[in-house]
């Protein structure tokens, strides 16, 4: 499969990115969804909540992971240290190993990458389960997990400017409105989003950019932004192909999201200069988060996302 096609695939999978998720639950390394999502699951995942200021990714899992985590965790410094390697090789970045969780093949090691572009993302180590085997020298990724979170991860930098603006008016709206991030612990467990804040993340999905991202990437990781602009002529970059999903969550237990909170976020970020361009998604969550997943969106979240963003240009 060559490239192209890859990252059509991945664009395609952009939208899960949207439905509330900061993290990719097909990080069980077979690239498919393997969280339940029956009725039974929803009614027992008040079980499961937990206030979103004192999730820090403990509790985090992955279907079928319960011996690979055993096995991963016994031999915590062998895979760490082959992540560390494959992310050094094969693109050419140094990341530091935050949290590593069993999935059906193996264990899924979630990374942040040291210095520019800053990115999150994962790769997968495989395990031999019949002989508690950690197969270092098979480590892999996602087709495009990678690559969409150092392209999220070089449109940050391109854009730092503009996202220091952005945070600013996102912390003054969640201290007015009485809202909050997710923790950092949490983001540096569980996340796989690329570039992202407590409040929002990034995803990329303009293919030929993309392309051209990664070439150069390879070329010299440590391309400075001025390079950046330059080589991507970013006058031209279409707002629908970078979405900017921005999340905030009640900052007191019991409080749920109104829609009029909703339409001030709404008309705040269509009325702000100078934030970067993009497909902005909006999602306002009571207090809770699910500690299993991760996830934040239930039935009292309210949002205004795909296909009814909100372009900047």
């Amino acid at each position: 499969m060559n490239r192209k096609n890859k990252w059509i695939i991945y664009g395609i999978g952009l939208s899960l990115l949207l439905g509330g998720c900061m993290n990719m639950d097909n990080a069980n390394g077979n690239g498919v969804d393997e969280k339940k999502n029956t009725q039974d699951e929803v009614e027992d995942q008040s079980d499961r909540l937990v206030s979103v200021q004192e999730y820090n990714g403990e509790g985090y899992t992955l279907e079928n992971g319960q011996e690979n985590d055993k096995i991963a965790e016994a031999n915590r410094e062998e895979v760490g240290k082959a992540v560390k390697d494959f992310f050094l090789e094969k693109y050419k970045t140094d990341v530091e190993v935050h949290n590593i969780v069993g999935n059906v093949d193996g264990a899924s090691v979630f990374v942040e990458s040291i210095g520019k572009p800053h990115f999150h993302t994962y790769a997968v180590v495989p395990i031999d389960l019949s002989e508690k085997k950690i197969l270092t020298d098979q480590v892999y990724s996602s087709e495009g997990e990678v690559e969409n979170a150092i392209s999220s991860g070089v449109y940050g930098l391109m854009y730092e400017d503009e996202f220091t603006k952005l945070n600013k008016v996102i912390e003054g709206m969640a201290e007015e409105l009485a809202f909050t991030g997710e923790t950092s612990e949490a983001i540096n467990n569980t996340a796989t989003f690329g570039y992202g804040t407590p409040y929002y993340y990034v995803s990329f999905g303009d293919i030929e950019r993309s392309n051209l991202v990664i070439d150069t990437y390879m070329e010299n990781p440590k391309t400075s932004k001025d390079e950046w602009k330059k080589k991507l002529n970013i006058s031209e970059l279409d707002p629908e192909s970078v979405y900017i999903t921005i999340q905030l969550f009640k900052d007191m237990q019991g409080k749920n999201p109104s829609k009029e909170e909703l339409e001030r976020v709404v008309k705040t970020i269509k009325d702000t200069k100078g934030i970067p361009v993009g497909a902005y998604n909006i999602l306002l969550h009571d207090n809770t988060i699910d500690k299993e997943t991760g996830v934040g969106s239930k039935e009292t979240t309210i949002e205004k996302s795909l296909p009814d963003y909100i372009i900047k240009k």
